[in-house]
């Protein structure tokens, strides 16, 4: 899988910001300086964007770009984001109460980052998939990885990938993901245009490519990866290539290219590219303060479409992605209990009445059936705490969920 720094410090694999990783000293093997320069003409033919400015080449073993994202990480470690972070995740119930997030981003990106873009150091990195050194070549899966990479050093030189992802996305995990989906959205199908061009020149190519991500192991995941983590790694590759190719069948390169100066500003817009093209956005909507003794305030953001998923899901609610299909727009409220527990608040407003009716229909099957529906909040013992729930006031659709700890 290719690396990104983002807002949860690691997730993904696309382009990296600061430290320099590991200078290529030795000059590359004439044949692998040859198959290099066709690869980058190539992915410019498929991007139609050319280069700008010179992009280094450097090959690191899994080791070092462990030893780097390690340094990266614990460089930018910011406590208060971290704690701010760490809450929020288990609130959503995406990884467990005694998880380190730090030590589990180091572990899965370790195991999984198959090249990364460092924009600082206009460098491009490629892992050999097998062994410490790609030789006089680059394998299949290794020309793929360059591809995607290249890309994005394509998306910086000519849209500037600092200006699109930038420190102010630190405190929007929803926003985050969105732009960060755009970017691993074109460089995944950019990536796809030419692993299809590839396999119709040559169809025995799949199997060579199965067989180096079985030797690899990037086929298996480490233990104990929470799959909250695994999905929010993945989200902006699966859904950020369907956004891509939304926009690619509206006008082309073109159509993706303009999306860097209008770049998606929810999860919402990916999920649903056709929000974008039509550009709807979701609603601000007011935070809806905890009333609760002990309680100190951590993080007020908006949790968009895919994290609402995330909490509905980590609350076992089996119609996760119903519930908060209609979304259109949220206050999210992270508190901190005098016992180290996570209290929040989430004010949502739905797109319809229908909208708002499955929401609170999801989340009251939660709910004992002795529990009187017709009070405003409704509220019951749930996971060590209270779960209340005030349905769609009058013509608001809004409605507002809580979590207290005991």
């Amino acid at each position: 899988m290719p690396l990104i720094k983002r807002w949860a410090a690691a997730a993904a694999c696309a382009f990296c910001l600061a430290l320099p990783l590991v200078a290529q000293e030795d000059p590359l093997p004439d044949a692998l300086a040859e198959q290099l320069d066709q690869l980058v003409l190539v992915t410019e033919t498929i991007r139609g964007l050319p280069t700008t400015f010179e992009v280094e080449r450097a090959f690191p073993t899994r080791d070092e770009t462990i030893a780097y994202l390690t340094a990266l990480y614990d460089a930018d470690a910011d406590p208060v984001l971290l704690a701010r972070q760490q809450a929020f995740y288990r609130a959503l119930g995406m990884i467990p109460p005694d998880a380190d997030l730090r030590q589990t981003f180091l572990d899965l990106l370790g195991s999984q980052v198959g090249g990364f873009y460092s924009s600082d150091e206009r460098t491009m990195n490629v892992l050999p998939s097998s062994g410490d050194d790609v030789g006089e070549g680059l394998s299949p899966s290794e020309q793929i990885i360059f591809v995607h990479e290249y890309t994005h050093a394509l998306q910086d030189m000519h849209f500037g990938l600092d200006l699109v992802y930038n420190e102010s996305l630190l405190d929007n995990p929803d926003g985050a993901l969105a732009v960060l989906s755009l970017i691993e959205g074109d460089a995944s199908l950019a990536m796809n245009a030419y692993t299809q061009l590839a396999l119709a020149q040559n169809p025995l190519l799949a199997f060579a490519l199965l067989a180096e991500s079985a030797s690899a192991g990037t086929l298996v995941l480490p233990p104990g990866i929470p799959a909250g983590l695994t999905r929010e790694l993945t989200f902006p590759y699966d859904y950020g290539m369907a956004f891509a190719t939304a926009l690619y069948s509206e006008g082309g390169w073109e159509a993706v290219n303009a999306a860097y100066d209008n770049p998606p500003a929810s999860s919402e817009q990916i999920l649903h590219p056709e929000k974008y093209l039509a550009g709807e956005f979701g609603e601000t909507v007011a935070m809806v303060p905890l009333d609760a003794p002990g309680l100190t305030p951590l993080w007020e953001i908006t949790l968009g479409e895919y994290y609402t998923q995330e909490l509905l899901r980590g609350l076992n609610i089996a119609s996760f992605r119903l519930a908060a299909s209609g979304w259109n727009g949220d206050r999210f409220g992270l508190y901190e209990s005098t016992a180290g527990r996570t209290a929040w608040s989430l004010a949502s407003r739905w797109d319809s009445q229908q909208d708002a009716d499955e929401f609170v229909e999801a989340v009251l099957a939660l709910a004992p059936e002795d529990i009187a529906r017709d009070m405003k909040p409704v509220c019951w013992d749930a996971s060590g705490g209270e779960l209340c729930l005030t349905p769609a006031r009058d013509t608001s659709l809004e409605t507002l969920l809580t979590f207290v700890p005991d």
